[in-house]
């Protein structure tokens, strides 16, 4: 290692500097036969190895722009101390590595911790720290580093402080504020590290892999490759520094630690639980599936209490495992408060399991590590209803009993999987099993694609999700466990909310809908309602799961969707999901809002609803109509259908029946209408290139400009010369203002695409014209608005937005009949002049209004109970308001209109 010569780094500290000076600041010496002082402390403004051998030199200018950096002076002042305590050498990690040299550095790194065992002191120099006391409690000063000094959230000063065996704290004005001797009960407090390590060492303890990992699990690093770095002399183990790696180098250490030692406690993490409010389910804190190692030191945070169980303990802990789990038959009677086994089948299946732990206690102890995976020996219990998924039980305790992982079979190893929360009744065996240590993500994930941008149209907002966050639009779950994130949409002016659950169970994914039963004050954090719909949808996934409509993976069902809303209380609104599939097992979901139209009292079931899978941009689902003409447009398939007769533009939207479609409007024309300017460039038609079949076209001449269609119905191909596509915009504009129209236009189809062109005929399989010369176009088709072009070719389409359920007639009766006899009792306070003369008319309204409601509430039946009710007397009085109708309600329209302005 190379140390500091603290006299000669001194002496020239002291302002002699000539050029020429010989001096030997750093020299090469052997850490074990060296007595010398080592420095630890947070980086700031340091001097490099470089520039500390050449700092003579320097020009003057550049000279004076080290020497007054804090890390020079930190050097000077480590030197001073060092040589007040009578040490010759120092070492310090910025300016003793020449960082250029990757092999120094991985040296360096290697062998660090070793550095800081050998040193006969250490100076950890806390510079947050001003006053001249060790710090013993928390301060928001230190808000940032979890309210202690910065120091002891650091990566690289867990080693330096447990390694050494003298530890000696200053603070920032270099001034002697404890050593770790005597500090030792208060830095176990502040770092989870026992005292008998801090004073000690780790040498000759018996502690557990996820114990140490669990006192790195706060501490942060510059680079992330350096949060496994940092931990190699902790465990004795090297391996080489591949800056880049990212994660991979954490995931390189737990593999290099499983080599040098049989403690299953590496397995352990994240051993912690968290209790849901409601008290019926428990759940793992992280939904992360897939390898047996951990992601990072924090997944041991909650694992300072996991011990070893050493072989010859091991079967002991398995029997008390089994009988306080109940696992087997045991028939149980009680006495003295102790439960005794009965059951002599029982008592022999126990005992050979402890026999058969002992009998292997060697091959428990040994992990060996291919591409194939981790192969280690466990006890598994299989889980009764699902023979792919086990628990393994692990040699170590986390304080409550012998620590559990649950695994399932992903083919040719085994996956670590969340805490299934099931019931394992059967007895143990002893397996050998492949763990999966790495994997491609993809392979083990399902996207949901979420388009919720439709809910806002009625003041409806995403306003958080549980039990994690995600962003975007696109929700990623395992696959090969159960997975379920909420989504919480609210409406705080009404008072109104609702959650989404997106979940993924045994390979089935699927989609429930839970409605606010209570309003609830707009302050009210959205938390506890997300919490609650959460817990209430974890426990009937498998009925969510089972209720999901069947969706066929071949190509002719790949456009199948489902639709399905819930009616939300005490409004006139309803949460509309729309449900398909792409691409096997990812999933589209669309969340909307729309009008009750009348037809349900609460969730219904799921209803086909065909949509494209979407090769094209579409502004939103949609379900194109079939038509027998195959193009290519922007390189993407698309079918359309011949148009003849009137002409057609893009926009156009009407009745469609027997391939005819009845023009009543144009969204363009609307746009104008409601004055929004429709040449802007978010609304205005995108241009695409068109393309169609190569070989009908070997003997055309002028190709480059033709496009050949072929029907397969009518069995004829059709040539467009310079054709070009015309679409609908697929952007929020464009989805905005078809959700607008969406009251006004129900049941109507859409023209979203058009084909172009300066001319077309039919053609033969060769390419050949077979139309006459004077009949270049067919004078069925109107010429296009642009000047010079035709619109053959279209695609019309039914958008999922304008597509409602049928309301029940006798429902919407009774809707309206409840409105009007409101509007009678409120406006009954308006009348006045003339209008009073018609008071007979008017009471017998009143009655007949203050009857209609008597019996909806059944009021007539609690006057025997209650004496008179007058509430419907008294509302006139009780609301102060102009007249009410109902054409004092806004339509969508309107607030399309303002969300544009």
């Amino acid at each position: 290692m190379k140390l500091l010569n603290v006299e000669a780094v001194l002496d020239r500290a002291k302002g002699i500097h000539p050029a020429g000076s010989k001096a030997e600041v750093l020299k090469e010496l052997d850490d074990k036969a060296t007595d010398y002082a080592i420095l630890s402390h947070r980086w700031g403004t340091e001097v490099s190895y470089e520039e500390m051998v050449g700092l003579t030199k320097m020009e003057e200018q550049e000279r004076e722009e080290v020497i007054h950096r804090d890390g020079y002076q930190k050097i000077i002042k480590s030197c001073e101390r060092a040589m007040k305590d009578k040490y010759k050498w120092l070492w310090i990690d910025t300016c003793c590595i020449d960082k250029r040299s990757s092999a120094e550095l991985s040296e360096a790194i290697n062998a660090m911790y070793r550095w800081y065992q050998n040193a006969q002191v250490c100076y950890a120099y806390i510079n947050d720290v001003d006053e001249s006391v060790f710090p013993t409690k928390q301060d928001e000063k230190w808000v940032k580093s979890n309210r202690w000094p910065e120091w002891f959230m650091r990566g690289w000063t867990l080693q330096e402080l447990i390694a050494p065996k003298q530890v000696e704290f200053f603070n920032k004005d270099w001034v002697p504020i404890g050593n770790k001797q005597r500090l030792a009960p208060t830095l176990q407090g502040i770092t989870g590290i026992p005292r008998s390590v801090l004073t000690r060492g780790l040498t000759g303890k018996r502690l557990s892999v996820a114990q140490i990992m669990s006192w790195a699990a706060d501490r942060k690093t510059t680079r992330e490759e350096d949060r496994a770095y940092s931990l190699m002399g902790l465990f004795g183990v090297k391996m080489p520094m591949l800056y880049g790696e990212g994660k991979n180098a954490f995931r390189r250490l737990q593999l290099k630690i499983i080599k040098g030692t049989g403690d299953h406690s590496i397995f352990a993490w994240d051993m912690g639980v968290v209790p849901l409010p409601y008290g019926a389910v428990w759940l793992t804190r992280t939904l992360r599936t897939g390898s047996v190692l951990a992601e990072d030191p924090s997944d041991f945070r909650r694992c300072g209490r996991v011990r070893k169980v050493e072989p010859d303990d091991f079967g002991d802990k398995l029997v008390k495992y089994i009988e306080e789990n109940e696992i087997g038959n045991p028939w149980y009677i009680q006495r003295n408060l102790k439960k005794i086994s009965t059951n002599p089948l029982h008592l022999c299946r126990v005992a050979w399991l402890k026999w058969r732990a002992r009998s292997l206690s060697q091959q428990l102890r040994t992990f060996t590590v291919s591409n194939a995976g981790i192969q280690v020996c466990l006890p598994v219990i299989p889980l009764p209803d699902s023979p792919s998924h086990f628990r393994a039980i692990l040699a170590c305790d986390h304080g409550g009993g012998l620590a559990t992982v649950d695994l399932v079979s992903s083919g040719s190893s085994f996956d670590r999987i969340p805490g299934t929360g099931s019931t394992f009744t059967t007895y143990p065996e002893f397996k050998t099993l492949p763990l999966t240590h790495h994997q491609d993500v993809n392979e083990k994930r399902r996207e949901f694609a979420l388009d919720d941008k439709h809910a806002s149209y009625y003041g409806f907002s995403r306003c958080g999700t549980y039990p994690h966050e995600f962003r975007g639009n696109a929700v990623t779950l395992p696959s090969l466990t159960d997975g379920l994130i909420v989504i919480v949409y609210a409406n705080n002016d009404a008072r109104s909310r609702f959650a989404v659950g997106l979940g993924y169970y045994r390979g089935q994914g699927w989609v429930h809908v839970v409605c606010a039963e209570h309003s609830s004050p707009q302050e009210e954090d959205w938390t506890n309602f997300g919490r609650g719909a959460y817990h209430r949808m974890w426990k009937a996934r498998t009925k969510h799961a089972q209720s999901m409509p069947k969706q066929e993976h071949t190509y002719v069902h790949r456009d199948d969707h489902f639709t399905k809303h819930a009616h939300l209380p005490r409004s006139i609104w309803a949460a509309r999901v729309v449900w398909g599939r792409w691409e096997m097992d990812n999933f589209k979901v669309m969340v909307d809002i729309e009008q009750c139209p009348g037809c349900c009292d609460g969730p219904c079931r799921w209803t086909g609803t065909g949509n494209d899978s979407g090769d094209i941009d579409m502004p939103g689902l949609m379900k194109t109509v079939p038509g027998p003409y195959l193009l290519r447009v922007d390189g993407w398939e698309a079918r359309f259908d011949k148009w003849s007769g009137q002409l057609i533009e893009l926009g156009d939207y009407g009745d469609y029946s027997d391939g005819v479609l009845t023009r009543t409007g144009n969204i363009f024309e609307d746009m104008r209408t409601l004055g929004i300017d429709s040449e802007d460039t978010t609304s205005s038609p995108v241009v695409s290139r068109v393309s169609g079949w190569e070989w009908p076209m070997r003997d055309m001449r002028n190709r480059g400009n033709v496009a050949v269609t072929h029907s397969a119905i009518e069995d004829r191909h059709l040539a467009l010369r310079q054709p070009k596509g015309i679409l609908l915009p697929a952007n929020d504009s464009i989805v905005l203002l078809l959700k607008a129209l969406a009251i006004r236009l129900a049941g109507k189809h859409l023209v979203i695409t058009v084909i172009q062109c300066s001319e077309f005929y039919e053609v033969d399989r060769d390419g050949k014209r077979s139309d006459s010369e004077d009949d270049l176009v067919s004078d069925s088709v109107e010429p296009s608005t642009e000047a010079g072009m035709l619109t053959p070719l279209c695609i019309i389409a039914s958008p999922q937005v304008w597509r409602r359920h049928l309301a029940c007639v006798q429902r919407r009766e009774r809707f309206k009949s409840i409105r009007e006899h409101f509007y009678t009792l409120v406006n009954m306070r308006q009348l006045t002049g003339t209008e009073a003369h018609h008071g007979s008319v008017n009471k017998r309204n009143k009655d007949g209004a203050i009857m209609f409601f008597s019996d909806l509430f059944g009021l007539k039946y609690l006057r025997n109970y209650t004496g008179g009710i007058t509430l419907f007397e008294r509302l006139p009085l009780m609301i102060e308001t102009d007249s009410l109708s109902e054409g004092s309600v806004g339509t969508a329209e309107a607030y399309y209109h303002t969300r544009q302005s």
